[in-house]
Formats: structure tokens, C-alpha cells, sequence
């Protein structure tokens, strides 16, 4: 053991002796409002002492948010108690103590003009409070010799015989603020009593959340031996900002428990130890300098607290560690990554108590070093790693100052300026009292150049937008508040941006501070802001302490009465809006604690109920300049949180989230679809249709905490992303680490550097896409109560930029060019369901036929019939003549299949869309499809309410039945939608999406203007419907006994359900979508025809007759024959190898009747068991059985046919370049035949 661990042991171990404590209960009467009667003091030389303060509007008359400590009585002299004074200047007005829990109303500027202030019990912050001292002399807080309480200043009340208890939550401990204070604790004896309790001396309690912050404070502490004094203690809480700090002496600079904080720009001189960590989840540390401390950073922790957690994860970058002989003390087990970090007479740069030295010290850089779970491209599977990593960051130069560190800008005060040099926004006419129409009003302020506007407190009521421009300096008072609203806002497929901040391509300066973006629900169409503005010089595009906060609060009509949890229906009331903030592609920006939040509770209850409010996307990055995320965090937006698109330059650190508490109820992206507004806004909009393939689909469609797709340098410095519920707000999840799937997604990516990475409630860490890449698993990281990832650099080499599994199409890939440039059509493929497919049409396709699809499933799912048929019309168009099958050139592929859906369905394991997508090359000049009936259980609802195919009721009959209104039903007016169409709209997106992934992965040009979705219709399978018509003898004898139950209300609900789904193809994507309609060529050929009395199987054979296959059925004569006409199985082919098993599978799935075949098989057999006798189970009756059911309704050959003629037709005419198609005007039949 070295000699300075032995010294530092032995120090060690008389500390834990000491017994003063931290965390317990102070006086109650240190916080009480005295009500002392305010006396008004002349402003001071800072300017915010001589503006016109504003007001909250729903505070009792005469509240006041500015309060100076003067003015209640508070002397400064450095002699005078001022505890009192200044507690009652904190507390006037009825703060929100005891039982409030939390308020937005009642906030407050505490604020200290020069001087010092002796206090002799803590000074108690209320919720939603800034103390601000003079920047241009700071005041002093003297703790008295005789001080007792918890701290000097004191954030969070313990109860006194609470056991603990406290005013206020300390993860939900939110909007505080300490500036420009020097405490000053020498005076104070080692342990702090009041003859009841024991503390340790400290001056400020800091036990808080998101929207917090310190800044310029500087903390006096004893270098006498023993003193035990703290600067700041923090023992529990969320996490926030802290900057520009400095420390002398006492025996720990800073004392820390909390989830995450992002800390930079401190300085601790002659601290025994600087930093003691007592746990975390994850913290980043920036430009930290430590001088002559015994201990720079102590994370052995005592794993008492947090359910035993101990500090999970640290990085410290571009920091100082000079005549400190150990920089960090560590029990082993915290991860920890250090960068550019300079090591000035250090002996120990890393070690444990005791020993040994895991990194030694002296005088040199630490460019790089990491201990903990480690991934790179050679351990991809993760390791336990200690050294100097392989991959070390190249950072752009434009991320660092001058002197090669990232680049930090501390907020602006202006405190050289007088009050002259601001504009009141109130003097252009703004009220804000969230009533008036402050748009105007604000707009006009904004064009006061050379001037820096200033938003007194209020509620600033906007209906339109607000433009920011280049140049604007504007600072808030107590988080004015700007609050959009109204039909403005409105639209969600036209989103509108509430605050535009400069315009696209512009440069400048921008800086913005103390500012909150809300809005008054409902919103579905708001983009609280758009940020254009680039640099124009390093940093000048700004913004610091500015929040969003969506709902959750009075005055938004998102509180609890409006958007209660667990309702099991989305509410179109409580829509927040569509993005929070997007930095365009041109644009730069510098974010300092910066908090994005979707109110997960309602914050003006003393409760703080949970809510259901629904915010689209997070914060989007485009950025390609140099931009700067330093604590920042984004929380319960439905489809992302952070989402980096094609973003270059950006540096992240610290950044946090939390996945919305609804979800999995509803999954994302609902409520909002893929599409409503992704194709012309937001063609950046993460896919969860895969999720359907996932063992748990729930789990895989919840928001991503971060996904970055298409982006290069990328550095990411601390991460806390967390997940807490599941399946209606359960959190029986957080224990088994399943409440998500994934939280961090990366796709065509590199250079991408993430440290510091802390999740929770997630199965997998970070979820790379592409070959080869695998998941960083939870099971494989648990550190304490979090999984913890010291770094991650699976995509930091150059070229890694290759791998990803989701390529986004270009901006123009939903809107098609002109088609008129393609001469040849080179290759194409038939997608979809049962109407592609054409079961029981033609003859049986085999497996491994040339052309066409093998039937094998994707994954590990298994073998699965499609039913392909040579008379469906995608083999007719293919095999056929037609304009472009000429010499051969032209190849296709079928795979359509039977069964398919959009979505899963509730019961079996049909093909869905994303399956058969697996199969897209990315070359096809067009493609055919037919989908979306199996989505509203079509053949389901057409058995149960006409055919009684299978048996059924009238039960059977009205559960579908309503099922299908209800999915046809627009069920708000929010996008005019009904829930198929919405799905119907995100099945063309996700076509169109996997065409250009996969040309993109197979390296060929698929940016084709001309790739064509050539829809074909459903069509109706009734003619005149009324009571009269010859519909009224329809009973198929699948059943003898059971009467017919259809109604003339069931058959033209059945005809217009076909007609709603044709109709779902007519958007805004037409120009890329082509429908094509073959319902008026059936008219003739229908069921219950005139001089046709249902069921005549017969006419299903001719050409000229029924162009809809009847049911399939089974009866029997007297003499136990089967009857050869009614019997329609002898027409179906079979081949001698089929998959029964499969074909009844195949069935079952079809009608969503789990054993359906077999089910009517034993009724026949119950009905006539000499059936048995007859070996109803032989195989090829059996699966002529099968397919005669799975076609029943669909149509003939003689049907197909005439489909193949118009699909041929419209492709001719879409692309009129072909020379084969310039034959139009002649007769079709010559070459376009409907037969040959």
C-alpha cells in the first residue's frame, strides 16, 4: 500500500466516525410566512431591479413574483439577523408549502441586492422559485456561529417526526434557480445541533429536478482540521444544471445522490475531498478543476441508498486535476470514462481505497480512457474493459474552443447594462394575463432592434406565429410563459410552427433565457418552435434555462379534469401538439439545460395526478452545424424523444428521457398515425411496423429514447433514458427490467461516440441496426438498479455509416414525378391478400416455381400456404400477353398471399404486410396490390352476417359487424380519419419506405421517379339489394339446419365495407398510388342477379356468369352420393404434396376462426356421419374443402381476367413511353387481351 493511500485511509475512516447527519428534520418555523409588511428599497445597479415586474395570472390579487429581501426587512449589514426577513420575503403571498405538492401559480424571484446577510436558521426555497443576487457584487449569506437547521439554504423541507417525509417529491422537485450568491459557512463548528438534532454544516440543500439550476455561486468553507463543512449536499432527487461554481475548503466540496445532473465550469481549492459521489445513475462532469484537495472525485459510495445502488457512472471531460494525489477514488464498481483530461502532480489519476493504482498519475493528458462495460467494432457482444479504447474521439474542430476543449458558453446577464437597454414586451401592448391575444402585440415588440426584449412574468397568449428574428436577445422573468392556441394550431396533417426562430438559411445571433413554450389544448397541429438560426460566430445562436412544458398545469385545459389516465380511449381533447422543437438542417444552436416535458401529472394538484396528454415527436435534430446539447432532457413524447436525422456536429451531454407512462396503451405511434403529417413534415418518423414481428409487440412500439439514423458525428457524453410503465400505467416492469423493449436506435451512422449510458426498465441498452450489429442487452450491464454502459463506440469507426436496417426515402419518394421516361418495364412484383393471390382460381402453384415466391416465412415463423393460383391476375398480367412481356425482358414476382393483413389480427398467425415486404428488392418499376380486407375481418363479417359459411349467430353477426363500423368511423376530428383508413394510408408509407431501404442495401438506383403502386379494388359481390330480389333464398347448406341470417342492411353493408376500402387509396399520396377499379365491369356477373336464384353454383363456371365463387359445401343425397353440381370442390386443384396442416392453418387464419375447418368438417360429420365413412379426411378432400372455402366470395378466373385487362390498361396509360403501350386508341384486345 502506498504511502498516500495509507494517509488517505486513515482519513477515510475518521470521517465515517463522525456522526452529524445529513437529511433530517429542521424547525418548522424556519420557513413560516411572518407576513412582515414590505418597505420598497431604491433599485440597485442591475437592471433587473428597475424593470416593471409582472404578475401570475391565476395568483390571488396582489401576489408578487419579484420580491427584494429589503424590502421585507433584511439588512445586508453583515451584523442584523436576517433569517427572518428574508424567509418572509420568500413566503409572501401564500407559497406553496406542506400539503400543496407543487405549483406553477404561486412562483417567486427572491432577490439579494449587495451585501452580507447573516442567517441563524436555513433559508426555505419554495417550489417555483429563483433566488437571484446582485452578478455585479454578489451578496453574501454568513451562516452565524450559532446557525442550526439542515443547511444554509435549504431546497426541500424534511417534516419534523415525518420519518422523512417532505414537502415536495424530489424526483417532481421542479423550476428552481440559485444565482450569483457566495455562501459563507466558516463560522460554523463541525457538527450543527439544536439540542434535538445533529447536522452536518452545509450551505445549500439541493435536492432537486428537472428545470433546476445554479450558477455563479461561490462557497466559503473552513480549512481548519476536522471542520466536516459541505458546500452542497444533495442526497436524492432527479437531476439538472449546475455551472460556473467555485469552492474553498471544507471537507467536501460537494456531497452527491441523485439519478443525473450535468455539471461544467467548477473549481475546488483546498477541499479535503472536492467531489464525494454518495450514488447515481449516471452524472457528466465538464471543465472540473480541482486544486490541492486530498481526493478530486470520491465514488466508492455506501451503497445504502437507492435501494442500494451505488454510483453507476461518471465522465469527466476537459477537466484539471493539479497537486490532488488521488484525482478519483473508486470501490470498483463505477463506470467511468475520463477525456481530455489534464493531470498536473498527481500520484493517483484512478485507485481504490487501499490499493491497488488502476491508473497511475504524474503530469500528462488523458486523451482518452474508460473502465467499465465496454462495446467497440471488436467486442460488439460488450466486455468488461479497463485502458485506453481503441476508437478516440476526432472531434470536430468546430465543437471546441480555442484551446481544444468542447465549447461551453455561460448564460448572458447582461449585468453591465442599464434598464434602458431593455424593451418591455407590455409597452408594444402585450397583457399577459393568458386571455388577451398577445400575438400582435409580441411580433411588434420583436422588431425593436438594438434593443433586448424583456417578458415580465405572465401568460403570453398566442393564435398564430411568432417570429423571432435574427438578432433578438430576449430574457424572461420567473419562466414567462408563451402559450399557443386556437384553429391556428389546429390541423395535424398541417402543422404550424408557434415560435419560428429566424428563417431557413439564415445566420445571426440569438439568445433566449427564462422562458417557457406551452400550449392551451387541444393543439394537434402545433410545433412549439422551429429553430432555423445558424451561427455566426461560435455559439451566438442560444438559448438557456428555457423549457417546454405541454399540459399539466392551470390554464392549459390539459389538467387532470381534462385529460384523466386509464379512460382505455384517446381523448382528441388532449392532444398537446405535433413536435416540441425542430432545428431544421441549415440551422446551429447552443442549449443549456433545456427540458422538453409532455406533463405526465398534473402539477397545480396537491396530489399531482397522472395524466394522458399527447405530444407526436420530441426534439428533432437536423442540425449539420455545430450544435451543443448540455443538459438537456426530453420526456413522454409518443414516437421519439431525441431523434438525430441526417445530423452532423452535434455534441450531447448530459441528456435524459422518459418513455410516455401510457403507452402500451395506446402503442406508438398511435394516437398520431405514421402519416398524418410524416411524408411532407417529418419523412424522418421512426418505424414500428416491425414491432409486429417482435415476441412482444408491445414492448417494441414505445418511444424511442434516441434514434439516430443517417447522422455522423455524433458525440454523446452521459445518458439517462428510462422506462417506468407498462399495459396501463403497471410498473410491476421496473423489477424485471421489461417495461420496453429498446430504447436507443442507430441506423446508417458513424462516428457516433456515446459514454455514460444509464437506462432502466428497457431489455435492450442500445439497439444497433444492420448485419452484424446485435443489441446491447440489459441481462449482460446491471449495474446496481441501473444498466450501465461506460461506452459504446460500435459505430465510431469511419464506414460504419453501412450498416443500418432502415434507409429513409428522399424528400420527394411519397410524391412521383412524371412516368412518362420509362421505355421498358424491367422488372416488377405483385404484393398483398387473397384478391392477388386468387385461391382455388386456376391451378395450384408449386413451391420453387421459376418466378414466384417460396412460401417460407420470414424469421422463425413457420411454413404458411398462401394459396397462389395461375388464374389470379398478377400470373395473368405476368404469364400472358400484355405490352410489356416482350422477348423475356420483363420479370416479375408474386408474392401475395392469402390471408394477409396490414396489421395482425387477434387470433392466429397470418402473413402481414411486413412480411411480404421482406421481399422488396428496391428495382421494381411498379408493383400490384390488393390489401386491407382482412383488416376489418371482411370474410369474417360477410360469413357472419350473409354466407353462413361456417356456423354462426346473429350474435356472431352484430360483434363483426359493429367492429367494422367502428373501424370505419372517423373517431375524431383531428385528422378526419377513420382507424382502417389511417392504417390503410401508413401501409402505403411503409411500401414505399421498404422499397427505398432496400435499394439502398442492395446498392441499386431505386430513386426512380416513376415506381408505381398500382392498387386493385374490392369489389361488391351483391346486385340490386332489397327485400324483393332473388338474395331472398340464399342458404349454402354448409349447416342445413341453420336459417339464413343476412338482412339487405347486411348485404350493402358487406357491398359499401368493399367500397371503404377502395376508398382508402384515394390521398394525398395518388400521384405515387394508382387505383385501379374493376367494380363496374362486374356489374352482371354479381350475386343474386335478375333470373338468378341464389345459390347457382353453376353460373360461378361460366364466363359470361357469377364472377364470385359461391361457398364450398358438402351435400349429401338420400342414397349418400355426393351431388356433383353442388359440390364445387371438383373444380379446385390440389397437388399431391400439399402441407395439410398448412392449408388448414391457412383457413383458419382467413376467417379468424381458430379450427375452422375442422369445425365444419365435424358438423358435417355430426349432420351426416356416413360422411365418415366416406373418409371425409382424405387429403385431397380435405384441402379442396379448404380452398373452396378460403375462396368463397373472391373471384373467378372469368373475374380475374377483367382485373388483368384494367391493371394492364393502367399501366399503359401511366407509362405512355413504352412503345408496346402506344397502341391506345386501338383495339385494347390487340394488346391488352382480357383472355390469351
Amino acid at each position: 500500500m502506498s504511502s498516500i493511500l495509507k494517509t488517505f485511509t486513515f482519513i477515510f475512516t475518521i470521517l465515517s466516525i463522525i456522526g452529524p447527519k445529513h437529511a433530517v428534520a429542521i424547525p418548522l418555523e424556519a420557513t413560516r410566512d411572518h407576513q412582515l409588511e414590505p418597505r420598497l428599497v431604491a433599485p440597485d445597479n442591475f437592471w433587473l431591479t428597475s424593470m416593471t415586474h409582472g404578475s401570475s395570472p391565476y395568483a390571488p390579487a396582489g401576489y408578487p413574483i419579484f420580491r427584494n429581501v429589503k424590502d421585507y426587512g433584511a439588512k445586508g449589514d453583515g451584523v442584523t439577523d436576517d433569517t427572518d426577513a428574508i424567509n418572509a420575503a420568500a413566503s409572501a403571498g401564500g407559497r406553496c408549502e406542506g400539503s400543496c405538492g407543487s405549483s406553477t401559480v404561486l412562483g417567486a424571484i427572491v432577490y439579494f441586492p449587495s451585501g452580507t446577510y447573516i442567517v441563524k436558521k436555513p433559508i426555505f426555497q419554495h417550489y417555483y422559485t429563483q433566488f437571484i443576487g446582485n452578478p455585479n457584487d454578489r451578496p453574501i449569506l454568513q451562516a452565524h456561529a450559532n446557525f442550526s437547521g439542515i443547511a444554509v439554504v435549504d431546497s426541500d423541507f424534511y417534516v419534523p417526526g415525518g420519518d422523512g417525509g417532505e414537502w415536495y417529491i424530489n424526483q417532481s422537485n421542479f423550476y428552481r434557480q440559485i444565482r450569483n450568491i457566495i455562501f459563507n459557512i466558516t463560522a460554523l463548528p463541525p457538527v450543527v445541533s439544536d439540542g434535538v438534532s445533529n447536522w452536518v454544516p452545509t450551505a445549500l440543500h439541493w435536492q432537486v429536478a428537472q428545470a433546476t439550476s445554479l450558477y455563479n455561486l461561490h462557497f466559503i468553507m473552513s480549512t481548519a482540521p476536522g471542520n466536516n463543512q459541505v458546500g452542497i449536499f444533495m442526497e436524492n432527487g432527479s437531476g439538472g444544471f449546475i455551472s460556473d461554481l467555485t469552492f474553498f475548503g471544507g471537507q467536501f466540496g460537494m456531497r452527491c445522490g441523485a439519478q443525473q445532473f450535468t455539471v461544467r465550469d467548477l473549481h475546488f481549492t483546498s477541499c479535503i475531498t472536492a467531489i464525494q459521489m454518495i450514488w447515481d445513475w449516471t452524472w457528466t462532469w465538464k471543465n472540473i478543476y480541482i486544486y490541492s484537495c486530498w481526493v478530486g472525485i470520491d465514488v466508492v459510495g455506501d451503497g445504502t441508498s437507492e435501494d442500494g445502488q451505488p454510483i453507476s457512472s461518471i465522465t469527466v471531460l476537459d477537466s484539471y486535476f493539479a497537486s490532488v494525489p488521488i484525482a478519483i477514488l473508486t470501490g470498483g464498481q463505477t463506470g467511468i470514462q475520463i477525456d481530455n483530461t489534464q493531470i498536473i502532480n498527481c500520484n493517483i489519476v484512478v485507485g481504490k481505497p487501499g490499493g491497488p493504482t488502476i491508473l497511475a498519475g504524474g503530469d500528462r493528458t488523458i486523451v482518452s480512457w474508460v473502465s467499465g462495460n465496454f462495446y467497440d467494432g471488436s467486442n460488439a457482444n460488450g466486455t468488461s474493459f479497463t485502458g485506453v479504447p481503441t476508437y478516440i474521439p476526432s472531434k470536430p474542430a468546430s465543437l471546441l474552443d480555442s484551446t481544444g476543449k468542447f465549447f461551453v458558453r455561460s448564460k448572458p446577464q447582461y449585468e453591465t447594462l442599464s434598464a434602458s437597454s431593455f424593451y418591455n414586451v407590455k409597452s408594444a401592448g402585450a397583457v399577459g394575463n393568458g386571455v388577451a391575444d398577445d400575438t400582435d402585440a409580441i411580433n411588434s415588440a420583436l422588431k425593436q432592434t438594438g434593443k433586448i426584449i424583456f417578458f415580465p412574468a405572465g401568460i403570453y397568449k398566442i393564435t398564430s406565429q411568432i417570429f423571432v428574428p435574427a438578432g433578438s436577445k430576449i430574457v424572461g422573468e420567473s419562466w414567462s410563459q408563451i402559450m399557443a392556441t386556437g384553429s391556428y394550431f389546429s390541423d395535424i396533417n398541417h402543422p404550424k410552427a408557434a415560435i419560428k426562430v429566424g428563417n431557413a438559411g439564415e445566420s445571426g445571433i440569438i439568445e433566449m433565457q427564462d422562458l417557457i413554450f406551452t400550449t392551451k389544448g387541444p393543439t394537434p397541429g402545433a410545433i412549439l418552435m422551429e429553430w432555423n438560426i445558424k451561427e455566426s460566430s461560435q455559439g451566438s445562436a442560444a438559448m438557456w434555462d428555457c423549457h417546454f412544458r405541454v399540459g399539466g398545469a392551470v390554464g392549459t385545459d390539459l389538467q387532470a379534469s381534462d385529460c384523466p389516465k386509464l379512460t382505455g380511449t384517446i381523448n382528441p381533447n388532449c392532444y398537446g401538439g405535433t413536435l416540441m422543437l425542430h432545428l431544421t438542417a441549415q440551422s446551429s444552436a447552443y442549449l443549456e439545460n433545456v427540458w422538453a416535458w409532455v406533463a405526465d401529472h398534473d402539477v397545480d394538484i396537491p396530489d399531482q395526478t397522472q395524466i394522458d396528454i399527447y405530444m407526436g415527436r420530441g426534439i428533432l435534430i437536423e442540425s449539420t452545424a455545430s450544435t451543443w446539447f448540455w443538459g438537456t432532457a426530453s420526456e413522454h413524447s409518443v414516437m421519439y424523444q431525441y431523434q438525430l436525422y441526417f445530423a452532423q456536429n452535434v455534441f450531447m451531454g448530459l441528456v435524459q428521457t422518459e418513455t410516455p407512462y401510457f403507452q402500451s396503451q395506446p402503442v406508438a405511434p398511435q394516437p398520431f398515425g405514421i402519416v398524418e403529417v410524416a411524408l411532407d413534415v417529418f419523412p424522418s418518423d421512426p418505424d414500428f411496423t416491425t414491432c409486429y414481428l417482435e415476441n412482444d409487440p408491445d414492448l417494441c412500439s414505445m418511444a424511442w429514447a434516441l434514434n439516430i439514423d443517417g447522422a455522423s458525428d455524433i458525440y454523446i457524453y452521459g445518458v439517462g433514458f428510462y422506462s417506468w410503465f407498462q399495459d396501463n400505467y403497471s410498473q410491476a416492469c421496473v423489477a424485471t427490467e421489461n417495461c420496453q423493449q429498446r430504447l436507443i436506435q442507430t441506423s446508417y451512422s458513424e462516428k457516433v461516440y456515446i459514454y455514460g449510458i444509464a437506462t432502466k426498465g428497457a431489455q435492450e441498452a442500445v439497439s444497433p441496426m444492420g448485419s452484424g450489429l446485435t443489441p446491447a442487452l440489459q441481462s449482460n450491464n446491471q449495474n446496481g438498479y441501473t444498466t450501465s454502459i461506460t461506452a459504446w463506440l460500435v459505430l465510431a469507426p469511419v464506414g460504419s455509416s453501412a450498416k443500418g436496417l432502415f434507409a429513409y426515402p428522399p424528400p420527394n419518394a411519397y410524391h412521383s414525378e412524371e412516368a412518362n421516361n420509362l421505355g421498358v418495364i424491367r422488372y416488377w412484383a405483385a404484393f398483398g391478400d387473397s384478391y392477388s393471390a386468387g385461391p382455388g382460381a386456376g391451378d395450384y402453384i408449386q413451391d420453387g416455381a421459376s418466378l414466384y415466391v417460396s412460401r417460407t416465412r420470414t424469421g422463425t415463423k413457420p411454413y404458411k400456404q398462401c394459396f397462389q393460383y395461375t388464374g389470379a391476375y398478377p400470373f395473368l398480367l405476368g404469364e400472358t400477353k400484355s405490352p410489356f412481356r416482350t422477348s423475356g425482358v420483363t420479370k416479375w414476382a408474386f408474392f401475395s398471399c392469402t390471408g394477409a393483413r396490414i396489421n395482425p389480427g387477434s387470433s392466429g398467425d397470418p402473413v402481414i404486410l411486413t412480411e411480404e415486404l421482406a421481399n422488396i428488392k428496391g428495382n421494381e418499376d411498379f408493383i400490384t396490390l390488393s390489401l386491407g380486407g382482412n383488416d376489418l375481418d371482411f370474410g369474417t363479417l360477410a360469413n357472419a352476417c350473409v354466407f353462413a359459411i361456417m356456423y354462426t349467430s346473429q350474435a356472431e353477426c352484430d360483434k363483426y359487424y359493429n367492429a367494422a363500423i367502428d373501424a370505419l368511423t372517423v373517431q375524431n376530428n383531428l385528422d378526419g380519419m377513420s382507424p382502417f383508413s389511417r392504417s390503410l394510408e401508413q401501409a402505403y408509407v411503409r411500401i414505399i419506405d421498404a422499397y427505398y431501404t432496400a435499394g439502398n442495401k442492395n446498392g441499386v438506383d431505386s430513386t426512380q421517379s416513376w415506381f408505381t403502386i398500382f392498387v386493385t379494388n374490392y369489389l361488391s359481390l351483391f346486385s340490386s339489394i332489397d327485400d324483393a330480389t332473388n338474395c331472398n333464398n340464399i342458404n349454402f347448406k354448409s349447416f342445413p339446419n341453420l336459417n339464413p341470417i343476412y338482412t339487405p342492411q347486411n348485404l350493402n353493408f358487406v357491398n359499401r365495407g368493399a367500397s371503404r376500402v377502395n376508398n382508402g387509396a384515394n390521398n394525398k399520396y395518388a400521384n405515387r398510388i394508382v387505383v385501379v377499379d374493376s367494380d363496374s365491369d362486374f356489374g352482371g356477373h354479381r350475386f343474386c342477379e335478375l333470373q338468378t336464384t341464389e345459390p347457382d353454383y353453376a353460373k360461378t363456371l361460366q364466363d359470361d356468369g357469377t364472377w364470385f365463387y359461391l361457398p364450398a359445401v358438402w351435400v349429401v343425397d338420400d342414397n349418400d352420393n355426393v351431388d356433383p353440381i353442388a359440390n364445387q370442390n371438383l373444380d379446385i386443384n390440389v397437388p399431391e404434396n400439399i402441407d395439410l396442416s398448412g392449408v388448414n392453418d391457412a383457413i383458419d387464419n382467413y376467417f379468424g376462426y381458430p379450427g375452422g375447418t375442422v369445425s365444419a368438417a365435424n358438423g358435417f360429420a355430426q349432420q351426416y356421419p356416413v360422411l365418415v365413412k366416406r373418409n371425409w379426411w382424405e387429403t385431397f378432400q380435405i384441402a379442396r374443402y379448404s380452398v373452396g372455402l378460403t375462396r368463397s366470395a373472391h373471384p373467378t378466373v372469368a373475374g380475374f381476367k377483367t382485373i388483368k385487362q384494367n391493371l394492364c390498361i393502367a399501366i399503359c396509360s401511366r407509362f405512355r413511353s413504352i412503345p408496346t403501350c402506344q397502341q391506345n386508341g386501338a383495339n385494347i384486345e390487340s394488346w391488352c387481351p382480357r383472355n390469351g
